[in-house]
């Protein structure tokens, strides 16, 4: 049976093995372990690369999600608008911060409806916090736009999109995390850009809201006077950690091609499978980096057992929505935390995201990294298709 991995760190390892021994061997011999030079390289290219001014590199995309509330200005008692079909830290540090997050339905690309935004809104809402999925760009260009119209902060949940981009009316490009008062990545060991571990960064062209992330990533010390402006956590990436970053970023760009080339093969070679919904979007204005390669299946689990039977490992991502998790339906944490988030759909549902609850009940995610064959890509194709023949009694 030939077997195809989700993901498979060991073999990019070993593909550049060298130059991380290198870079660990470099960092330790120097005693380089806390805000050396290899973090502030790192965030030089990391900003340079995402269109910014500023990156701040912190131990974990939650950790950057925090310091983005905080450093753009959420407070206690303030309303967020964010989406259900997301990790749970999307939605958590909403609460953490002391905001209460509004929770909108998405649209076919898995991303918020913008055209919820007006139907969400109230006099307590000061924020955005739109979720890049999967590496495709929610509408930017139309929620930046609804946000300066109303004056509303908009804070990036970019944790799957780096160098995923947008092209707007202008003609001009911008690419995730670019388009807000912060972005917030995960550095995810199985991201498309993931440590050793876990890792993260903040990025904002807003000279202030870096300045109070740098601060806040640090126990809230300034580092240069050594005095101490906020409350705050220990979340700094550690030194050695930016170092074995820097060797990933030489290849990052070309590894975004080969995510784009596994793709356009699982595309071409699927298109023809009518229950499979491929994710490609017809709208030209996005380029995708595909961290995830979801596909919408019909009868979903009976193909995700197939595929575990036939040695091909998926992953699906909230088989329910977050709103549905257990912490939800406890009276304590509800109070605790500001209470059960309130839901925004086209349809006017209560207690339900119609779209969000299909979803969920539909995607599957499918092996893709830099490191799969072609061969490997169509194996999953063909395994896919056997699947759905042998369930309609096609030969």
């Amino acid at each position: 049976m030939q077997k195809v991995r989700f993901v498979n760190p060991q073999k990019q390892y070993q593909d550049h093995k060298e130059e991380f021994i290198a870079a660990f061997d470099d960092v330790l011999s120097r005693g380089a372990i806390v805000m050396q030079n290899d973090l502030s390289d790192f965030e030089e290219t990391f900003a340079r690369f995402c269109g910014v001014k500023h990156a701040v590199g912190v131990n974990s995309g939650t950790s950057a999600i925090w310091l983005g509330l905080r450093a753009a200005g959420v407070k206690p008692g303030d309303e967020v608008l964010t989406v259900a079909h997301t990790f749970i830290a999307t939605i958590s540090e909403i609460y953490l911060v002391g905001a209460t997050p509004t929770l909108l339905d998405v649209g076919n690309d898995y991303n918020m409806d913008p055209k919820l935004l007006e139907k969400a809104l109230t006099p307590n809402t000061t924020a955005i916090e739109p979720v890049h999925l999967n590496g495709h760009l929610c509408d930017m260009e139309f929620i930046m736009d609804f946000a300066q119209r109303k004056g509303l902060l908009v804070i990036e949940d970019a944790a799957q999109a780096l160098g995923a981009s947008l092209r707007l009316a202008d003609g001009s490009v911008k690419k995730a995390g670019s388009f807000g008062n912060a972005g917030c990545f995960s550095l995810y060991w199985a991201k498309a850009l993931g440590g050793w571990g876990n890792n993260g960064v903040l990025v904002t062209n807003d000279d202030s809201v870096a300045d109070k992330a740098r601060f806040m990533r640090y126990n809230g010390e300034d580092r240069q006077t050594r005095k101490f402006y906020y409350h705050s956590h220990n979340l700094l990436m550690d030194n050695l950690h930016a170092a074995l970053l820097n060797v990933k970023m030489k290849y990052f760009p070309r590894w975004l091609e080969r995510r784009r080339e596994i793709a356009a093969l699982y595309h071409n070679g699927l298109r023809d499978v009518s229950p499979v919904q491929t994710p490609h979007f017809d709208d030209n204005r996005y380029t995708d980096i595909y961290t995830n390669y979801v596909i919408r299946a019909e009868r979903r689990d009976e193909l995700k057992k197939y595929l575990d039977d036939n040695g091909i490992e998926t992953l699906v991502s909230w088989p329910s929505p977050t709103y549905s998790e257990p912490l939800f339906a406890d009276p304590k944490l509800n109070s605790e935390y500001g209470g059960q988030p309130r839901l925004v759909s086209e349809s006017g549902a209560i207690n339900t995201l119609p779209n969000t609850e299909k979803i969920c009940r539909e995607v599957i995610s499918l092996p893709l990294y830099p490191e799969l064959s072609d061969e490997e890509a169509g194996h999953v194709v063909q395994t896919i298709k056997s699947f759905y023949s042998i369930e309609t009694g096609e030969t």
